[in-house]
């Protein structure tokens, strides 16, 4: 199959609580991952901009970075991420932060448990 990007869903505004105006681009949804995800999308956070903190029991997270540079909570320690990390939150409280001079730009996939 392919879906092509004119009929992606693309939503812009805060994503819990952080800075900003956040872009997500939701490529696939529930029944289009058989719901063993909730979601996989390409999110673009503007220099400054972040998404807040938030926390994963009944699913986990995993970012790849495609570009820019960020800042994570990564257990208890706050690190530094950029293009090609990759991040992943389970059973735990994370956020991101665009810390860079260009837009932070990944891919997010929620994976059900």
């Amino acid at each position: 199959m392919i879906k092509r990007k004119n009929e992606l869903t693309k939503n812009v505004g805060s994503i819990a609580g952080g800075k900003g105006e956040i872009t997500r681009e939701l490529i696939l949804e529930g029944e289009e991952l058989k719901d063993q995800a909730k979601v996989f999308s390409k999110i673009t956070v503007p220099v400054g901009a972040s998404i807040g903190m938030h926390e994963h029991r009944e699913d986990f997270e995993v970012y790849y970075i495609l570009s820019g540079k960020g800042k994570v909570l990564d257990g208890e320690e706050v690190v530094e991420v950029g293009e090609g990390d990759v991040i992943y939150t389970i059973n735990a409280k994370h956020y991101i932060e665009n810390i860079g001079d260009e837009e932070l730009v990944f891919l997010a996939v929620v994976i059900n448990l």
